[in-house]
């Protein structure tokens, strides 16, 4: 053992020992295959495009549903554009910050997402139909804090995983609960009134949390990570 180790030293850096490696200097070490843990895209393929599906499917359902709401608003009614931007855009940008997470062996960004999710489905009779994919991003993100996909550790990360998933589900919570009822004419002879719309006020908190939200996570997991993969060692 003593010569293959001298002889690998003079010749190449590298012994022929299994798993074991020795420089030049002396240094020894050990490698292995599973020093870190296995994503879901790693060793289920189709589990990790279920995951996918799952957000994207959110993504799509926050587009229908502000081509809904602006379609079916009343004739006249106040904000109506901006308002059904502020309802839809909620569910679009938790959706991607799931996608993300698990793209990003983040399980606990989908946790937080498929979370809010969940509790936004709840909201109408249209939205229900969603549960089911809100329940499996939340699952599938418990299971993997539990088998240990997640490889970003911190109290960072904790707060990033928290805090931005929250604040599209308070924002949208506030423009869903907080009533101001109006009237208004649509033309000489129509009158319309609500209980509850949604203000420029609401909208604006709306769409600045999901706008936050969202360049927060693309910054986080996308332009940072790779920005130092091209920076210089020093």
């Amino acid at each position: 053992m003593r010569t293959s180790v001298l002889n690998a030293m003079r010749d190449g850096h590298r012994s022929c020992l299994p798993g074991t490696f020795v420089d030049v200097e002396g240094v020894q070490g050990e490698t292995t295959e599973n020093s870190r843990p296995t994503t879901a895209a790693e060793g289920w393929p189709w589990m990790g495009r279920l995951e996918n599906v799952a957000g994207l499917m959110f993504v799509l359902a926050g587009a229908g549903l502000v081509l809904i709401r602006w379609i079916g608003s009343d004739p006249g009614l106040p904000n109506a554009e901006i308002a059904a931007m502020a309802v839809g855009a909620p569910y679009s940008a938790l959706g991607l910050l799931a996608v993300l997470g698990g793209r990003s062996s983040r399980p606990a960004l989908m946790v937080t997402a498929g979370a809010s999710l969940a509790y936004m489905c709840m909201v109408s009779a249209l939205t229900i139909l969603l549960m089911p994919f809100a329940l499996f991003l939340f699952v599938r993100g418990a299971v993997g804090l539990g088998t240990g996909r997640q490889r970003h550790l911190g109290w960072e990360e904790l707060c990033l995983s928290s805090v931005l998933p929250a604040a599209p589900l308070l924002a949208f919570g506030y423009l869903l609960f907080h009533e101001d009822p109006a009237s208004w004419q649509s033309d000489e002879y129509s009158f319309h009134s609500t209980s509850d719309i949604v203000t420029v006020t609401e909208s604006v908190l709306s769409l600045g949390a999901v706008t936050l939200a969202v360049v927060v996570s693309i910054v986080w997991i996308v332009i940072e990570p790779a920005w130092k993969r091209g920076s210089p060692a020093p």
